[in-house]
Order: structure tokens, then sequence, then C-alpha cells
């Protein structure tokens, strides 16, 4: 029998990672992708140490081994390395202009003009090709699929709890619609909507454990889609993959064993990866646009990209 603890807890953490990069934050993705990967700071131990009001005791039981001194050797060597990198990226010359590069990727929407239109004003707007309008309303069908109301919800009252299946698929087609048409954070959205249906059927399972086998193929099946997805990113984004290395680790978690329990079938995902990927490729088509996102890099963004896929993996 499936286990429902490690159903639940593999199924919240991943709807809290990916609704820390996307919905719920006010940053946006790029800049949220951004801060996963190395924007962090590393505290090293000798500055907690100084700045610690207690003295700190340093217990052992044993003597010391070898192996203890060569494994507290190591850390504190990849310390030093992670906090060399985090250097070179605080100091580089085009650390600002990588800043404003993340910022073009995807700007705040929360409280902007798009924030204050009804919704039968942003569905005239959308049909005019406006991103920023699919996107507010991709985010205002999440609210009402969450919260049953459109308007921003106060966080004293967030409830995870998935209440229209109906508007989630509106905001889901809506966050396609503003991909297809060149938004970058996208792909983390559908992310984000399948963690919400991948938690609210783990809720089930708690609730209803004789569903179990039923439910477990359910949300496995989500957990294809949320991996394609994710893969979606790289292939449409060979430029930024460096910047995408977090969903890359979220992918290989799903194949490792996702909150299903069941095996992930590399044939089984790979067709539905494939169709997903041909129908991209045809919207795409549609529009006259190619498959992939094309971005003007300069050669800065390029070293600091490199940079934080190399803080990213030190980090790891």
């Amino acid at each position: 029998m499936i286990s429902r603890a490690r159903l639940f807890t593999v199924a919240v953490v991943l709807s809290v990672v990916v609704s820390g990069w996307f919905w719920h934050d006010n940053s946006s993705p790029a800049d949220s992708i951004d801060a996963g990967i190395g924007k962090g700071n590393v505290t090293s131990t000798i500055d907690i140490a100084e700045n610690s009001k207690a003295p700190i005791a340093l217990v052992r039981e044993g003597p010391v081994m070898a192996n203890d001194i060569s494994s507290d050797s190591a850390q504190q060597s990849a310390q030093v390395e992670c906090e060399d990198i985090q250097q070179q990226i605080n100091t580089h010359p085009a650390a600002e202009e990588f800043r404003q590069f993340n910022q073009s990727l995807s700007s705040e929407l929360i409280d902007s003009y798009y924030e204050q239109l009804n919704m039968d004003e942003l569905l005239a707007e959308a049909r005019t090709a406006n991103v920023s309008a699919m996107r507010m309303l991709s985010e205002k069908y999440l609210r009402y699929a969450q919260f049953q109301s459109y308007s921003k919800p106060d966080k004293s009252l967030f409830d995870e709890r998935l209440k229209d299946r109906s508007a989630l698929a509106q905001s889901r087609y809506w966050n396609e619609q503003a991909g297809l048409h060149g938004y970058v954070g996208a792909f983390l959205g559908f992310a984000f909507t399948y963690s919400i249906e991948i938690s609210e059927l783990t809720r089930q399972l708690n609730e209803s454990p004789e569903l179990s086998n039923e439910l477990a193929v359910q949300i496995r099946d989500l957990e294809y889609q949320l991996a394609a997805y994710m893969q979606l990113a790289f292939d449409v984004m060979p430029q930024l993959s460096d910047i995408l290395l977090p969903l890359e680790m979220q992918i290989k978690q799903l194949q490792a064993g996702g909150a299903s329990g069941l095996p992930f079938e590399p044939q089984e995902y790979e067709q539905i990866y494939r169709d997903l990927y041909a129908q991209w490729q045809y919207k795409r088509a549609q529009l006259g646009l190619p498959p992939q996102f094309e971005f003007a890099l300069t050669p800065g963004v390029r070293q600091l990209m490199a940079l934080e896929k190399q803080l990213y993996n030190c980090q790891r």
C-alpha cells in the first residue's frame, strides 16, 4: 500500500517550492529563479560564532576520527569556494545589467494597471494579444479557483484547497496564451497549477484511503504533465538553461519518485512530452513564431549566468 504520509509530504514540498517561485510571493518568476540559484547569502561559521551572545561549546562523543577532520575540511573548502563565486557575482561589472535582464523577463503585475481591470476588460485586452492582460487573467482565475474571489486574497486567509477546477482550467489556458506570446514565467505557472491539483488529490487520498489506487494514478498523470512543462522550458529557452537548473532538479526528483508513489515510466512520459512539444510547436507556428524564444544576451549577462550555475552546483 502507498504510504499516505509520504504522499502528503512530497506533494506539500513540491507545492511550496513551486508556489515560492511564481504566484504568491510578489516577485517575478525570473527573479525567483535567480534567487533560488545564487542570490542567497552564504554566512560563514566564524561570523555566526562572533555574533552569538552565548558561548558555543563543541561537544563530541568519542575520539575525533581522521574522516571527521577530512569531512570538516571539505565542507570549509566548499564554503570558501561558494563565497568566492558569490563575491564574483556581487562585484561583477554587469551585475546591474543582469538584474535588469531578469526583470525584463517578467515584470511585476501586482497592484499594476491590470490589477484594477475587471474580468470583461481584461478579456477584451487579452484578445488583442496583450500579454500582461493574459497574465492577469491567469492570476485572477487562479485566485478564484482557490479563494472563490478574483481579488488579491488576504495572506492570513491563504488556503491551498482547490475549490473550482473550471477556473483552474481557465487560469491554465490564459497562462498558456501568455507563454505562446513570449512570457517566460508561463512555464512556472504551469508547474504551480499542476502542483495545486497534486496537493488536492493527495488530501483526498488522506481522507479516502480506499481510493488510493485510483487517486495515485491521477496524481502520477499530473506529475507527468508537471515534469513535461518544466522540460519544455529547457527546450524552448536553451539560452537560459544555466538559470533553469532548479527546474531540472525538480524533474529528477519526480522521476526518482513523486507524490503518487507509482513508478515513473520513461516511455509513457516521453510520449506525453513529445505530444506536448508538438502542440507547442504547432500553436507557436499559428502565431508565425518559432518554437524557441530568442534572447539578446550580452557577454556580461552570459558570464553571470555561468557564475550562477557554478554557485548553484557549489551550494548543492
